[in-house]
């Protein structure tokens, strides 16, 4: 008989499993398919009883993506609560079922989402759904919908917003490219501001700057960076490039520096930074908008210098170059910048 080459199988036997292996498959699905068409008539019919609470749950965990079974048992929880069933145990077994789901899939919007519903309630220990939060950020550290609940669980419950960033940067230094993690500190830094004392602000803004330094010159073609960048300077000085509105757009009583002279310091810095680093990668493309953006900025502000227009001119011929598909959008923003500051 001839043999498998790399298994040593006869072909036969390995056809005969494999079609008792697809036959057993098949009787599952069908087994499956009867039982979820029996509980979908039990929810049309509002019915619910206990075995149907049951079978939802058994159905969840062989397929936690289908919101109609979840939908289905939480209707069930809510006539359990109704006639006076222990909340508290409960919302247990259903972390425990959501908690099954995820082991399934891990990043199921619908198994996240019912333990948002469930811890809704008020009877669950919020620090264990931040530890659990840790855990399946270890497993893959841009899971969103993971992070969408970390944040949850931290408004409900009274998180230690200094922990928090400790964490993000923790996820940041595993890889920089984690756009999840950076926006992560974009929900945390603005309440660390709101609630801080100046000086302990100053240093945290140094820091965060002093970050994406780092994250800059390990991968300067990242845009997560580039973004957070951005909305670090909209938060610290009101600085934001958009056609819209003024690249000055200051706001004073939402962001942190309101001097002129302090604003235009913070993006002279930045400027001096970013065109070091083109020095090293003159393709890189996220750096050069942000000269650009950068340059309006100060211009915006009363301070020019001889030698922007010619910078600008620069630096929007290399971006044409880099990319020419976006050529106009590029003689619109330069246009745009150029005038920053004329009157």
């Amino acid at each position: 008989h001839r043999r498998d080459a790399m298994h040593g199988v006869k072909r036969s036997d390995y056809e005969a499993v494999s079609k008792k292996e697809r036959e057993a498959k098949l009787k599952k699905i069908l087994h499956y398919s009867k039982l979820t068409k029996v509980v979908l008539q039990a929810h049309r019919d509002r019915l619910y009883s206990p075995k149907m609470f049951a079978l939802t749950g058994s159905l969840i965990e062989i397929n936690p993506d289908f919101y109609s079974l979840w939908n289905y048992r939480r209707e069930c929880v809510l006539d359990m609560l109704a006639a006076g069933k222990d909340k508290a145990l409960i919302c247990r077994d259903e972390l425990k079922l959501s908690e099954a789901g995820l082991r399934k899939n891990y990043k199921s919007y619908y198994a996240w989402y019912h333990r948002i519903w469930t811890i809704a309630m008020g009877t669950t220990d919020l620090k264990s759904e931040i530890q659990l939060c840790t855990k399946y950020l270890s497993m893959d550290s841009r899971n969103f919908h993971c992070w969408n609940y970390r944040r949850y669980v931290m408004r409900i419950g009274k998180v230690a917003l200094l922990d928090e960033l400790k964490f993000s940067s923790s996820k940041i230094d595993d890889n920089f490219s984690n756009y999840s993690a950076w926006h992560h500190r974009s929900y945390i830094i603005p309440q660390l501001i709101e609630a801080g004392d100046p000086a302990d602000i100053q240093k945290l803004v140094d820091e965060e700057f002093e970050l994406l330094k780092q994250a800059f010159y390990t991968d300067p073609g990242d845009q997560s960076t580039w973004l957070y960048h951005r909305w670090l300077l909209g938060q610290v000085i009101g600085l934001g490039v958009d056609q819209d509105r003024k690249a000055s757009s200051t706001e004073p009583r939402k962001v942190l520096v309101k001097d002129k002279e302090g604003q235009i310091k913070i993006l002279q810095r930045e400027l001096a930074m970013v065109e070091e680093l083109i020095e090293i990668e003159p393709d890189c493309k996220w750096a050069l908008l942000t000269v650009a953006m950068l340059i309006g900025g100060i211009k915006s502000r009363g301070k020019s210098d001889e030698g922007f227009q010619e910078k600008l001119k620069g630096t929007f011929e290399e971006l044409i170059k880099l990319d020419p598909f976006r050529q106009q959008y590029y003689l619109d923003m330069k246009k745009y910048v150029s005038e920053q500051g004329e009157t």
